[in-house]
């Protein structure tokens, strides 16, 4: 997560609130995908873990830190990419990232 010019990390806030969420027992999911710079469409245009430009095993750690113990849900909403892949292709890009980069 990037650093604004002023010195304000917003990645401070974000992790405080995931220990919030985690203490009142509110994590019931944690959702994976990456964030791809530049990006052709706010939904449809998410990355396979490890393309983009998300810190995945650090906000892992912070969920996990929080107390979430359940299921990594992939969710890659790739309609012009991973959409037109084989499944196969897919399934196996997601196993070797999910243990590489998450």
């Amino acid at each position: 997560m990037p650093l604004s010019p002023c010195g304000h990390n917003p990645a401070d806030r974000f992790e405080r609130e995931i220990a919030r969420a985690g203490a009142a027992g509110r994590l019931l999911a944690f959702h994976i995908c990456d964030w791809l710079v530049p990006t052709r469409d706010l939904l449809n245009d998410r990355g396979m873990m490890g393309d983009g430009v998300i810190d995945l095993r650090r906000i892992r750690g912070w969920v996990e830190a929080a107390g979430y113990a359940g299921f990594c849900e992939v969710e890659i909403f790739s309609a012009e990419n991973w959409w037109r892949r084989p499944p196969e292709e897919v399934l196996a890009t997601c196993i070797e990232r999910y243990r590489s980069v998450c």
